[in-house]
């Protein structure tokens, strides 16, 4: 019977992942930090008439295909913990890393957490109600996650490659990133 149930089940569609959507103690201040230090634009905002106490809410996009990448939501208590691992944007390169700290660091951000994953390189901090954030430069690498080490920004980019590389090379999943997505890519044609 559960074999004839999961013929008859129809395919899974393709996903995209398209927005997050986070509750906040302050809306306007959220707003502030998304659009002034990350780029985002206030694409529309209004009430949810459908929740008690119609929250606030606020759509912000960098993508003119998406009319929302993030939402914000008024409702988080004041004394809550965030429940959000993170939010994690793709930037161009290394250069864009070290720009954006700066201009975080003039902004008042303090606590910053550079990271090199081997595959990726990141930086971390937190968003004005504690909200993690990530940005990351993909590497030209691919290996086996989780690593944490450490990434120093203050090194030119070839630096910064060659330690990777180095660093990973003897990994026995260590490969080009394009060898480990087209592999990726067949494993989800084959649906495995």
């Amino acid at each position: 019977n559960f074999q004839k149930e999961t013929l008859m089940t129809p395919a899974l569609p393709k996903l995209h992942f398209s927005h997050i959507g986070f509750l906040v103690h302050d809306i306007e201040r959220m707003i502030e930090f998304y659009t002034g230090q990350l780029g985002f634009a206030l694409t529309d905002r209004g009430r949810l008439e459908v929740l008690p106490g119609k929250p606030a809410i606020a759509f912000l996009s960098r993508d003119p295909e998406e009319h929302h990448q993030i939402a914000l939501v008024e409702g988080r208590p004041e004394n809550a913990p965030g429940t959000l691992q993170q939010i994690s944007f793709r930037v161009e390169s290394l250069a864009d890393l070290r720009a954006l700290r700066t201009r975080l660091e003039a902004a008042g951000v303090a606590r910053f957490l550079p990271m090199n994953h081997g595959n990726a390189w990141s930086l971390y901090f937190p968003d004005p109600e504690g909200n993690a954030i990530e940005c990351f430069v993909p590497s030209p690498f691919h290996t086996a996650q989780p690593v944490t080490d450490p990434l120093d920004l203050s090194l030119s980019d070839a630096e910064i490659l060659a330690r990777t590389e180095a660093r990973f090379r003897a990994a026995p999943d260590f490969q080009p990133r394009e060898s480990w997505r087209k592999a990726f890519e067949q494993r989800l044609t084959d649906g495995k």
